[in-house]
């Protein structure tokens, strides 16, 4: 089957350069839990390029040829029950007595016992995800700890060297030959890798900061997936400085005719020039097949000179009513806009023939729809300068995106680099053009006839295709002047191709940043006494962006969150339940363990005591401490000591429905993280199986 083919639905959705995209990144897994592959085998499927998955060595599959008994306390493991995970085999008998943790074996399903060499999980996990798609090449590496892995030179290697070809374990290198063997066997070479995606899964602060903060230095987009009992979330950490995303693809997408804007672009007005005057048409056929976009701008054309007729041209402060701004004078008021469409509804004759009269009524909204670029797209406009531009281009070039050896401060990659490259292109069209972005070029369905239609079409073509040549050559300028002030230095941007210039052009309207926290700003704001925070307090990285601006506003759209409980239970809010999963966090620095580990009820109700006071020293860290629903459910002890217990109770269980949907969530992230296509959650989602609900929180 052709690979155009096997794609086929997806292409609908991202396109040809998505897809493209997918099938240039490396996503990166740190750690084999159910949630983790549940999200890698989201991305094979649908043709990632390559994958690499990393778990430390500590197999618990091992242990059926070991010559003694395991040691006594917590497994090493750090998911408890592989029999929760597809893509890992169940750990064969214990020779002392019984299954592993009590887990049914299923007899289809092979098991650790069947191998002659027990694989590593890593190995295990990357042979089972590459059998899904040929086309993904499957890479994976053992460690010998996670929370020793040093990730810098880990990220440093990948920019250099590309993927390791085989596992750093001696005792796993017969499963990573085999491994790399079979990925060769599909015919499959490994693809050119633009972009390193990196996503960690279900791993402790111990492991996730030194992560964070290495993605950080990196500019690395990092996705962490987390599946605990009935809980779990993904949150995003954007890369630096943030992560554009040019084809936002809104769900209302409003046509760019440019009805209001005064004097209309030299094509259309030739078409209005050339088509006759609707009152004067006789023939109903004729009539009927006028498109809408031509019945708006007459019937605009009687409003305006009804206007001058009422008013004789002069406001009452002395201006003229009929040009306001430098476009012509469009209905603003309630008033003005339903004396608009009486008129569009005087101007047909026969409603059940005249469908495009129909129609024209329908979308009177767009002749006072405003073409110019909203507050959303200009507070993307204001985040690039030319100064920050030059400086950020000037700096050594990067084999993989995010990935240099050398630097001080975070490196923009390079496709934020063409981004701000297209950024101050518009700026400069704009300050020319009155505010207006460029034309997107295409016209929706309408009634019409075909000569009529095709004119109006090739006039909005016409039109489109000089603004991109307009971008184009303020692109050109903005390089050019970067050229002369940088002292003969090479810079690392070049002139975007007249597709991507085409493609910015057309979703210019929709601009959109992502912007996060890196996870080691947010924990020591969360939780500043832990000791394996601390350890970060005197290790911050430069280029800090702009966090203190993202601070300002996270606790205020925190309380606003907080007014919108679950609709019957408040208690089952979302947030409530992430901030006693945190608490499970910070439980973890400091016992080297999660909360349920003993048997005993004293035990346990210790570890809910301590879990609890974790959750009330995060709420008023995070400034929280006065929301009604905080004080309610969870400062009230009774029933925030519900909450800590349930917690405790799950004592680090993964299940695979909950790790399947958090998982899937996940993969839809990374799609729109690799594409640029679609905005991100913003921040946090956080899922709530005891309720089976929601939320996406800013933290």
């Amino acid at each position: 089957m052709a690979t155009n083919d096997k794609y086929d639905r997806q292409l609908r959705l991202w396109g040809a350069s998505g897809q493209r995209a997918l099938g240039n990144t490396l996503v990166l897994l740190i750690g084999t839990s159910a949630c983790g592959t549940e999200t890698l085998k989201n991305l094979v499927l649908p043709g990632v390029g390559s994958i690499l998955v990393v778990d430390d060595d500590d197999d618990p599959a091992r242990w059926g040829t070991s010559a003694s008994p395991p040691p006594p306390g917590p497994s090493p493991s750090r998911f408890p029950s592989p029999s929760s995970n597809f893509f890992l085999p169940p750990p064969p008998p214990s020779p002392f007595g019984g299954d592993r943790d009590d887990v049914d074996v299923d007899a289809s399903r092979p098991t650790a016992s069947t191998t002659t060499t027990p694989n590593s999980n890593a190995a295990t996990a990357c042979a089972l995800l590459t059998e899904l798609n040929p086309d993904v090449v499957g890479h994976h590496l053992s460690v010998p700890s996670l929370e020793g892995c040093d990730y810098d030179s880990l990220f440093a290697n990948l920019a250099r060297d590309g993927p390791p070809m085989s596992s750093s374990s001696s005792s796993s290198s017969s499963s990573s030959s085999s491994s790399s063997s079979s990925s060769s066997s599909s015919g499959t070479s490994a693809p050119p890798i633009r972009k390193v995606l990196v996503i960690s899964a279900d791993q402790p602060s111990t492991v996730l900061l030194p992560l964070s903060r290495a993605c950080h230095a990196r500019s690395l987009p990092l996705i962490v997936v987390r599946s605990y009992g009935l809980l779990g979330y993904v949150r995003i950490q954007a890369p630096m400085p943030y992560h554009p995303v040019i084809e936002s693809r809104p769900s209302h997408r409003l046509p760019d005719l440019r009805l209001s804007r005064h004097p209309a672009f030299d094509g259309l007005r030739d078409v209005m020039s050339s088509s006759t005057d609707l009152e004067c048409v006789v023939d109903t056929r004729d009539r009927s097949h006028a498109p809408f976009v031509i019945v708006l701008l007459q019937a605009l054309e009687r409003w305006r000179g009804k206007k001058r007729d009422d008013d004789d041209g002069v406001a009452d402060d002395g201006s003229s009513t009929v040009v306001v701004g430098g476009r012509g004078h469009h209905p603003v008021t309630i008033a003005e806009k339903d004396e608009f469409r009486s008129i569009v509804r005087d101007m047909t004759r026969d409603s059940s023939r005249e469908v495009n009269f129909v129609e024209a009524l329908r979308e009177a909204h767009l002749v006072w729809t405003d073409g110019r670029i909203s507050d959303e797209v200009r507070d993307v406009l204001d985040r690039v300068d030319e100064e920050s531009f030059l400086r950020a281009a000037m700096k050594s070039d990067m084999d993989v995106e995010g990935g240099s050896s050398s630097y001080v401060g975070p490196e923009i990659p390079s496709h934020v680099l063409h981004f701000q490259l297209l950024v101050l292109a518009l700026k400069r069209f704009l300050v020319a053009n009155d505010d207006y972005p460029p034309l997107e070029g295409t016209i929706p369905d309408m009634t019409s006839d075909t000569a009529r239609y095709v004119a109006l079409q090739e006039a909005y073509r016409r039109q489109a295709e000089r603004d991109r040549s307009a971008i184009d050559e303020c692109a050109r300028f903005v390089l050019a002047e970067c050229e002369r002030r940088s002292d003969g230095c090479e810079l690392r941007v070049g002139m975007p191709t007249d597709d991507e210039v085409r493609t910015f052009c057309k979703n210019s309207r929709y601009l959109r940043i992502l912007e996060t926290r890196p996870l080691f700003a947010e924990y020591a704001l969360q939780d500043p006494a832990s000791p394996v925070v601390a350890s970060f307090a005197s290790s911050a990285v430069g280029g800090e962006g702009n966090f203190d601006a993202i601070q300002s506003d996270v606790r205020d759209d925190l309380l606003v969150t907080t007014m919108e409980p679950h609709e019957t239970d408040p208690m089952q809010t979302p947030m409530l339940w992430w901030i006693a999963l945190r608490a499970c966090d910070a439980f973890y620095d400091r016992h080297g363990h999660y909360p349920g580990k003993h048997d005993q009820d004293l035990a346990l109700e210790a570890d809910a005591n301590e879990v609890y006071g974790c959750m009330v020293r995060i709420v008023g860290s995070m400034g929280l401490d006065e929301s009604d629903i905080i004080v309610k459910y969870l400062l009230d002890r009774t029933k925030g000591m519900d909450m800590a217990r349930e917690v405790v109770r799950y004592d680090e269980a993964e299940i695979h429905n909950i790790a399947a949907v958090v998982g899937g969530v996940a993969s839809q992230e990374a799609v729109k993280l690799i594409t640029g296509q679609y905005v991100p959650v913003n921040d946090t989602y956080v899922y709530n199986g005891i309720a089976s609900t929601a939320g996406v929180y800013r933290f």
